[in-house]
């Protein structure tokens, strides 16, 4: 359901909406780290995030109809902002649910968006409930926020740039919430250079996909706690699942600490300002033992203000 082949063809689709986001090497992260880094900015992707990579594929797929009668996603703030500007690309109603503690600065922006916004519960499955709900009441269709394999193939746009921009990347690390952009990314990287290592990166307490793994399937956390909002997913999907197991070669699970600490590194060395969900990547390449030659870390995202990482420090979760 998710192969190249879908990839290139989401590429075509999408290609003239999205920005191809530099990948830069990073000599002071390198430094520290004793590996070339480079960094794949997604935080300069429209909308501040890769979701509308995915968003604008699963759009500009739908007919007039569907577009007619509104589309509707769960989501913790990006994957909404995706949705949201696909949707005005389009003239399509749009209705995101976000949850009850919602990033409020992801909030203002996809108001900006003309998004209807509904919220309810804080984990993702208790969203996806509500939007189960709407969508039978209302006709919406729905853009699931990592399971659907049109939406994957949009992520998988990433893997194929890295490939481009840097053809003998030697490791590529991607952060986790419910599997859409690895699914996308593990899958381009890997048709393409199957030498190159693929490692997932989850906050220990959100680790929906590790999960998944040791138990031969998908299976419901019992609670979620992490920093990374755009990384707290209760579960993951088969799709994704399978995806995961057969061309990632290693998920690392991270302290919310050390997201934290990953997100002031890469501001104080390399310039990049990255939520801490956009940095956990990085946070897993400094935890990685086995890294080595050249390493690509994906920057999924920069929607954070500078009053939310003094919140942070100020909270004294920084060290």
């Amino acid at each position: 359901m998710v192969n190249l082949e879908t990839i290139k063809a989401a590429r075509e689709r999408i290609s003239s909406a999205i920005i191809h986001t530099p990948l830069v090497i990073s000599d002071r992260l390198g430094d520290e780290t004793g590996t070339l880094v480079y960094l794949k900015l997604e935080n300069l992707q429209r909308i501040g995030a890769f979701k509308v990579r995915g968003a604008l594929n699963k759009i500009t797929t739908l007919n007039d109809e569907e577009r007619r009668r509104g589309v509707i996603c769960a989501s913790s703030g990006n994957h909404g902002l995706g949705v949201a500007y696909a949707s005005a690309r389009f003239g399509a109603h749009c209705t995101v649910v976000l949850p009850e503690n919602v990033n409020p600065h992801k909030l203002s922006l996809l108001s900006k968006l003309g998004a209807n916004v509904v919220t309810y519960g804080i984990t993702s499955d208790v969203r996806q409930q509500k939007v189960d709900e709407l969508s039978r009441d209302y006709g919406f269709t729905q853009v699931h926020p990592f399971a659907d394999p049109v939406l994957i193939s949009g992520q998988g746009t990433i893997g194929l740039e890295i490939i481009e921009d840097l053809a003998d990347v030697e490791e590529v690390y991607v952060p986790i919430g419910g599997g859409g952009l690895i699914s996308g990314v593990a899958v381009a990287v890997k048709e393409l250079r199957p030498g190159v290592k693929v490692y997932g990166v989850e906050p220990e307490h959100s680790n929906a996909l590790s999960a998944a793994l040791s138990h031969g399937g998908p299976v419901a956390l019992s609670s979620v706690e992490t920093i990374a909002d755009g990384l707290a997913a209760r579960i993951t999907e088969a799709i994704n699942y399978t995806i995961v197991r057969h061309y990632v070669d290693e998920i690392i699970l991270v302290k919310d600490q050390d997201i934290l600490d990953a997100t002031f590194f890469l501001l104080d060395r390399a310039k990049v300002l990255a939520e801490p969900s956009g940095a956990a990547s990085f946070a897993g390449l400094l935890a990685n033992q086995q890294k080595r030659g050249k390493s690509v870390v994906v920057i999924s995202g920069g929607n954070v203000t500078f009053s939310q990482l003094e919140e942070l420090t100020r909270a004294g979760r920084v060290s």
